[in-house]
C-alpha cells in the first residue's frame, strides 16, 4: 500500500467522531465504564493517526 494518506485521513476522523459519540454519552450521563474506557481509546488512536498524517506531510 504505497499511499496511506487517504486511509489514516478515513481511519482518523472515524476515531474522532466515535470519541465525540461516546463523550456526548459521558455528558448526558447516562454511561458505563466500558463507554468512558472507548472514549479515550478513540481519542489516543485518533490522535496517533492525526500524528502519523503530519509526520508523512512533513516528510
Amino acid at each position: 500500500m504505497k499511499n496511506r494518506k487517504t486511509y489514516r485521513l478515513v481511519v482518523m476522523v472515524a476515531c474522532f467522531l466515535f470519541a465525540g459519540l461516546n463523550l456526548l454519552k459521558i455528558i448526558q450521563g447516562a454511561y458505563t465504564t466500558i463507554d468512558v474506557f472507548l472514549f479515550v481509546t478513540f481519542l489516543l488512536f485518533g490522535g496517533i493517526y492525526a500524528y502519523l498524517l503530519r509526520k508523512d506531510r512533513q516528510g
